[in-house]
């Protein structure tokens, strides 16, 4: 996990930007992985893991875009 008090929160993308960055979920660190089944599709926040950044979109049963605060 990062050393900062940000949170994230993952919901299911709409529209997908060109420049966005894509990972799949098998790409993705055990702590990112965690988050990101805990996460998606639920309205709660997470801590951040370090192998995902904010306007990251992640392929796991949908598409969800990874928001930072």
């Amino acid at each position: 996990m990062r050393d900062t008090d940000r949170r994230i929160r993952i919901r299911r993308a709409g529209l997908i930007s060109e420049d966005a960055r894509v990972r799949h979920f098998d790409e993705l660190d055990e702590d990112a992985q965690d988050a990101v089944r805990e996460l998606a599709g639920r309205p709660q926040t997470g801590q951040e893991p370090t192998d995902l950044d904010d306007g990251d979109v992640v392929k796991f049963t949908d598409y969800y875009q990874i928001r930072a605060r």
